[in-house]
């Protein structure tokens, strides 16, 4: 928690999503319930997988290796995304990371955790990259190293738009910054909301074409 969340939380604390207890955005208590979990499976297809692992039918369109996703988009996660997402409640970061660190399993200590960045646009209202402060706290709850490896060049919507559009938009949308740090090493992408996968997909074929040994992901939500 940053000095500013700490003075907020004293100043103005804030009451769970759930039953209403002042102090946290979602309590110690509810949150053990909040999020069902997801079975083991594709994320782009739901077939039920081995290890979280993308099926055979899949791998022709995404080179992700497997991609957990904590829950579904619906409830108190949907709730929470939104406040964190677009009413600028950087506390929501917290659950939301201790999830998603929670259903990760043991990573290789050599594993590196990066994030889908955030359109510029984005960044400048919302005032901070909420990937990147999931993917953080997420490292350092596992105590991984974190990097910003790729970087967004196309600044394209991608709410409201369809599957295709989506195709379209990020087929040269994401550019790897730090190839030097990142070749035959395994790679975990940080993402908050998995919809069509497109992006996670644009995401990890930039970074195994600049020589990434395994790239994997992992998203609080998927979108149903």
């Amino acid at each position: 928690m940053t000095l500013a969340e700490k003075i907020i939380s004293v100043i103005a604390p804030y009451n769970c999503l759930v039953c209403g207890a002042e102090g946290l955005v979602l309590c110690g208590v509810c949150e053990m319930d909040a999020f069902p979990a997801l079975p083991s499976r594709c994320y782009r297809c739901k077939q039920l997988t081995k290890n979280y692992a993308v099926c055979p039918s899949c791998q022709s369109a995404s080179r992700l290796r497997r991609v957990w996703v904590a829950t579904t988009y619906t409830g108190t996660a949907k709730t929470l995304v939104g406040l964190y997402k677009f009413a600028r409640v950087r506390a929501a970061r917290n659950p939301i990371a201790q999830s998603l660190a929670e259903t990760l399993p043991f990573l290789p200590h050599d594993t590196i955790i990066s994030f889908v960045p955030t359109a510029t646009s984005r960044l400048r209202q919302r005032g901070y990259d909420q990937a990147e402060l999931i993917a953080r706290e997420i490292a350092r709850v596992r105590g991984l190293r974190c990097e910003r490896l790729v970087t967004r060049v196309s600044q394209a919507r991608q709410l409201g738009a369809t599957k295709k559009q989506r195709e379209h938009q990020l087929r040269d949308a994401f550019i790897v910054v730090r190839p030097q740090i990142c070749r035959s090493k395994t790679i975990v992408i940080v993402d908050d909301v998995v919809t069509t996968g497109s992006t996670l997909a644009a995401v990890a074929r930039v970074l195994r074409d600049a020589g990434v040994a395994h790239v994997d992901a992992a998203v609080f939500a998927q979108k149903v």
